[in-house]
């Protein structure tokens, strides 16, 4: 259609250029020579020239048309393609999320709940004795017969846990959390050793503002936050019982905080805790009050702390102090008090130095004098045997190196001396079963490598060194290999 309007154009343009050369013929002008004028066949080749002229450009017109047709052709054509693909991928899209909405973690209320866990094996060789050969905590004497060492492999440290974070509380958000693992203990049946009971660790409700903090739970004392780092050492914190003031008790502290110009916050905490004495249970099931419930008392303690720069870069120095009433029986009375020191320091950003130190008597609930509190010099039963509590000294220190993103190496080493206040002839425990150690000191190795985000590969090798309050004293060695994933 464009290229007959442009030829029936260009076929007027002549018809009309033809008719004026035929109707107005030139004249010279007044005064003027005569011209001569062109021949008509010249006029009609000029004319005929011309229209060849526009015949090209017409084509060469429809020539561009014709391609910018083909161009917007193909537009429309893959928009047409991107228009499907995008619903396609709407689709996938909207399966996925259909898929997450049938599988996500749902609660009876509204509020966001978070699975978390660590899925560890562990592959352990011990020479000489101890309590426990997976998470060894003290060197003991060998058995008559015994090889002298063994070797397992282990997944009871593996653990799971669970947060949930709650509604806004005037200007407190409020979360909580729990931990559980597999160190509850061995069920006794054939298959026993690899059935591993299900026990819990710690359970935290926590309420914050810019600079309160509110916790409620099952958690580390909070007058003794730090402890060494240790893949090996997933069931207890590293170094338990040789220096750590670690064990989990029920408690409830406030913390309330100040910044000062220089960057530097101070933080105090002070609350609560369970009178625990480190007494075994006295049933499966039944739970009956020891020393530190009989005194219908809480425990409390009170920290102080000096705090600058970033968690995983953090300068800090501490002091706590605890105490709390001890009702042995027959009124047999014993104060519990502890006073602990602990500081950590980023000497460079790869280099990190920390530690703690304490003092204290009738700390076994703590962790100090190898879970025992009191030594009695008769029988705990008769009204007439004197308690003795034990005076617990210790600390523990670490030098990490990271290097890089992925590796970390550990050096720690910890102490407790434990003796009575008192000297006695003869002294026994509250139970013969929980046993006891005037000094008991661990010194450890470990890398800990991170190929990957979730990822871990850890190496520890750890010393014991026990001496009973007989004098007697044994040594041991632990070499331990974890693998282990992060979800």
């Amino acid at each position: 259609m464009a290229r007959s309007a442009a030829c029936s154009v260009a076929a007027a343009a002549v018809l009309g250029t033809t008719t004026a050369a035929h109707a107005q013929p030139q004249q010279p002008a007044s005064g003027a020579s005569a011209t001569t004028l062109p021949s008509p066949s010249a006029s009609i080749e000029a004319l005929l020239t011309e229209v060849r002229h526009l015949r090209e450009s017409v084509n060469q017109l429809q020539g561009e048309l014709d391609a910018s047709r083909a161009r917007t052709d193909a537009l429309e054509a893959a928009l047409q393609a991107m228009q499907q693909q995008g619903a396609e991928q709407t689709e996938l899209v909207n399966g996925q999320t259909s898929t997450l909405e049938q599988t996500k973690v749902e609660s009876s209320s509204k509020y966001r709940v978070r699975l978390s866990g660590l899925a560890l094996f562990q592959i352990a060789s011990t020479r000489g004795t101890v309590d426990n050969m997976d998470l060894p905590l003290l060197a003991m004497e060998s058995a008559a017969g015994d090889s002298g060492g063994n070797l397992s492999g282990a997944v009871r440290q593996s653990s799971f846990g669970m947060d949930v974070f709650g509604p806004v509380l005037g200007d407190f958000a409020t979360r909580a959390n729990m931990r559980l693992d597999f160190f509850g203990g061995f069920p006794a049946a054939n298959d026993g050793l690899s059935a591993p009971g299900l026990r819990l660790r710690t359970i935290e409700l926590a309420l914050d503002r810019q600079n309160t903090s509110v916790r409620v739970g099952q958690e580390a004392p909070f007058f003794s936050p730090l402890s060494p780092s240790s893949l090996a050492s997933s069931a207890y914190p590293a170094l338990a019982s040789a220096g750590n003031i670690w064990s989990w008790t029920p408690q409830a502290y406030v913390e309330q905080r100040f910044g000062a110009r220089s960057g530097t916050t101070i933080s105090v905490r002070g609350g609560v805790l369970d009178a625990l004495t480190g007494e075994l249970p006295a049933g499966e099931y039944s739970r009956l009050p020891t020393a530190g419930e009989r005194s219908r008392t809480p425990a409390t303690a009170f920290r102080v702390a000096l705090e600058r720069g970033p968690d995983d870069s953090r300068t800090s120095v501490g002091a706590g102090a605890f105490y709390s009433r001890q009702d042995w029986a027959f009124n047999r009375h014993v104060n519990a008090w502890a006073a602990t020191g602990d500081a950590q320091w980023a000497a460079r950003p790869n280099v990190h130095v920390s530690g703690e130190v304490y003092r204290g008597q009738a700390i076994g609930g703590l962790g100090g004098g190898a879970h025992s509190s009191v030594l009695f010099d008769g029988p705990p039963d008769d009204p007439t045997a004197g308690v003795h509590p034990l005076v617990s000294s210790g600390g523990w220190g670490q030098l990490s190196v990271r290097h890089g993103a992925t590796t970390e190496f550990n050096v720690a080493a910890g102490i407790d001396r434990s003796r009575p206040r008192t000297r006695a002839t003869l002294l026994q425990q509250p139970s013969d079963e929980a046993p006891s150690a005037q000094r008991n000191a661990a010194a450890l190795f470990n890398v800990i490598m991170r190929p990957r985000s979730n990822l871990l590969f850890s190496v520890e090798y750890r010393r014991l060194c026990t001496t009973r309050f007989d004098g007697r004293a044994w040594l041991a060695d632990h070499l331990n290999v974890s693998t282990g994933i992060v979800f």
